[in-house]
């Protein structure tokens, strides 16, 4: 049985061929600049699925499910993009038809952090606990929870949309629209651009910009952490408004949601303990002891593979829950 994984997110995306076990047996992958608006781009996603099928000497039959990735927020029931903040110009984008119409395909469409955390529990180290978060850390914030052994989608499909929590209404301003989202203070993308307007209209000297080769424009969270691991001070100023940032919306999810798990995403399997141990130090003022205590805080175990598992693990749990209906 073969799968398509198809993983839109605001920096690239991803498309790949998989197994029901999770084998990626290929995959390709291009920069979401490149794609253009939905008009052009929902083309050029469907000439990537199928460059990968002929390349693999399949066919259309072969394929038993597609599974879609999009960042938030969306309607599940209608296959839909709504409006992501990462994504501006992709508004109200009928994903699912647009595949399903020409594919003749089951296509099955949910956000990235769902999808996310389907991977987790199908494929990672948190595979089939009962309560469980996922937090995406790349060039936004998202979340996925899985409470009681169920994706946690929500009325309006915006369960787990934590990234869109407000940790200080006069903070900045969020791409959402709204002030001082968690995203705001750890997505990637507002980090790098807070960065890359102090350092220009301040004049700091950084080692940051070195890291960039001097091109304010090319600043980014490697950019930072390579500076914070050479103890620049500038760097070590972010990166700890940017870990209290993080146990705070941790701390909120840790005493609302009481889980098993926390599994931490892109920004934390690529710094490993230059994150996790001062995140672990600081959690201590935003959580009790008894629900921290009792949660696993790590990052993935699925590395850069997320892109094409999350995906995968959304046409897995669409079969399966098609094949519960039949019953």
């Amino acid at each position: 049985m073969y799968l398509v994984g198809v993983d839109i997110g605001g920096t690239k995306v991803s498309v790949c061929l998989g197994d029901l076990q999770g084998n990626v047996l290929d995959h390709k992958r291009v920069m979401t600049k490149t794609l253009g608006g939905p008009e052009t781009g929902l083309p050029k996603i469907l000439e990537l699925i199928g460059h990968l099928i002929r390349d693999n000497n399949l066919n259309l039959q072969d394929i038993n499910a597609i599974g879609m990735a999009v960042p938030g927020p969306i309607s599940f029931k209608k296959g839909m993009m709504l409006t992501p903040p990462n994504m501006p110009s992709w508004v109200n984008v009928p994903v699912r038809d647009f595949f399903h119409n020409r594919l003749e395909r089951s296509v099955f469409l949910n956000n990235d952090a769902n999808a996310g955390v389907l991977a987790e529990w199908e494929f990672g180290a948190a595979k089939h606990l009962d309560n469980l978060v996922y937090l995406t850390m790349s060039t936004g914030t998202g979340g996925g929870i899985i409470a009681g052994g169920k994706l946690l989608q929500g009325e309006t499909d915006t369960a787990g949309e934590v990234g869109h929590f407000v940790l200080d209404s006069k903070g900045p301003k969020c791409p959402c629209g709204q002030k001082g989202c968690f995203e705001v203070f750890c997505g990637g993308a507002n980090i790098a651009h807070r960065m890359q307007d102090e350092i220009k209209q301040k004049q700091i000297k950084t080692l940051i910009l070195e890291e960039a080769d001097g091109r304010i424009e090319k600043i980014d969270m490697k950019c930072l952490t390579a500076a914070v691991k050479k103890d620049d001070g500038y760097a070590l100023e972010i990166w700890e408004e940017f870990i209290d940032k993080l146990a705070q919306g941790i701390g909120i999810l840790l005493m609302t949601l009481n889980p098993d798990a926390i599994i931490l995403g892109t920004i934390a399997f690529h710094t490993h303990e230059l994150l996790m141990a001062p995140l672990k130090r600081a959690l201590a003022q935003y959580a009790w002891s008894m629900p921290l205590d009792h949660c696993r805080i790590e990052e993935s175990r699925l590395s850069d593979q997320i892109s094409q598992l999350a995906p995968l693990a959304l046409a897995i749990e669409g079969l399966r829950n098609v094949e519960a209906q039949e019953f």
